[in-house]
């Protein structure tokens, strides 16, 4: 049987609050915006673009906000390509064991599929995932980024990782189930299989 591990990234894989942080604030200077909160950008992560325009800057039309948004994205590209974020501990070894029994994939919500190469160069990590999807470069939801990979590589078994509300309903919507970790950015409440750490992941999956 083809079984896959699907993982979101940020809060996930890696952690990027930093340089994240870091980014949005240099723009947001440059153009003489105000300055955006630890705060909001913990509640950006998950989102798409639009959602994440919107989060950062609520007092501008949507049309300026996102060109505002890519360039915050370029410089965090940028920055990660050069220094990377914050990789979770254990995750290679995790990574490692995983790939005796799954194929690893990623599918973030991000808007540019080079933020996930950012990762996968930075990280020195691109040999153990064999594809990903970038949803919002994609135009298209999350759940259905997630439908996408498990079509196009003809997976028969799926299980997806995430830390956000956002991630539980794209497992929902592609009708997957959901692993939460709980060591990333979001609060979710209620769900039946979950890590404190990335390296619990191989024992909980073999309870679903």
């Amino acid at each position: 049987m083809n079984r896959a591990v699907i993982f979101d990234l940020d809060g996930t894989l890696w952690d990027v609050f930093d340089s994240t942080f870091d980014s949005a604030n240099i723009v947001a200077e440059k153009y003489g915006l105000k300055r955006i909160s630890k705060d909001t950008i913990c509640k950006g992560f998950g989102c798409n673009k639009e959602e994440s325009a919107k989060l950062y800057f609520p007092y501008l039309e949507y049309e300026k906000s996102k060109d505002i948004m890519d360039e915050i994205s370029k410089v965090n590209i940028e920055n990660l390509r050069k220094n990377g974020g914050g990789l979770y501990p254990h995750l290679e070894e995790t990574l490692k064991i995983l790939k005796e029994n799954y194929d690893l994939y990623i599918v973030s919500n991000t808007g540019k599929e080079e933020y996930i190469e950012a990762f996968l160069i930075s990280s020195k990590l691109k040999e153990y995932f064999k594809d990903y999807a970038a949803a919002s470069f994609l135009g298209i939801s999350k759940a259905n980024a997630i439908n996408k990979v498990i079509t196009d590589n003809a997976i028969e078994q799926a299980v997806y990782v995430g830390d956000t509300i956002k991630d539980l309903e794209a497992a929902k919507g592609a009708n997957v189930p959901f692993v939460y970790a709980k060591y990333g950015f979001g609060k979710v409440h209620g769900t039946e299989f979950f890590i404190e750490k990335i390296e619990e992941l191989p024992n909980v999956l073999r309870k679903i």
